[in-house]
């Protein structure tokens, strides 16, 4: 029950210290202010000073939507999806594709079905999932995968790579206590 940042708060950060920020969409006119932040640093920084931005938006609320037109990737759960009426990830990401920036990535996690992306070049990529032996314990499953995609991506993987390691990862944390052992 922490507070939310704040974009007060989130001026005291140097942005020049990362390669990488994550917005997990909650409160969308301080998020709006924070990520409007980091577009002014990427504008004003070389090309290998730019911090990459990840939203992910997982509640199907309106005044959220618009914080995916500011992540490089984008993260958007099945229940968003089903909100607007898809009945796939790929459904999903072909649909809601409009919605992000040119040259963006899209991806969808689909519990037991795995996961599906739409990278900038608009092709579809999918991986099956890695469901564990015996399931022990489905909480923080989807931010493991989120965490797993990003920590790919940064590594320069490419987005099929990811998706794999993402799902891989995220089936471990499911058949384990908490996330100590997870990689």
């Amino acid at each position: 029950n922490l507070p939310d940042v704040t974009a007060r708060h989130f001026e005291r950060v140097d942005l020049a210290q990362y390669k990488w920020i994550h917005f997990e969409a909650r409160n969308a006119a301080e998020q709006d202010a924070m990520l409007e932040r980091v577009e002014r640093h990427n504008r004003a920084a070389a090309p290998e000073r730019r911090v990459r931005i990840s939203v992910e938006v997982e509640k199907p609320r309106e005044e959220l939507l618009p914080l995916m037109r500011r992540g490089h990737v984008v993260f958007i759960s099945k229940d968003l999806a089903r909100h607007f009426g898809y009945q796939s990830a790929p459904e999903a990401l072909k649909g809601l594709r409009g919605r992000i920036q040119p040259g963006a990535t899209l991806i969808c996690a689909w519990a037991e079905e795995g996961a599906d992306a739409m990278g900038p070049d608009g092709e579809l990529v999918h991986s099956d999932a890695f469901p564990p032996e015996s399931l022990v314990d489905t909480l923080g499953a989807g931010d493991t995968f989120n965490a797993a995609v990003i920590f790919a991506l940064a590594e320069g993987r490419t987005l099929q790579d990811a998706l794999t390691f993402g799902c891989r990862i995220a089936g471990r944390k499911c058949g384990i206590q908490g996330f100590d052992g997870i990689v």
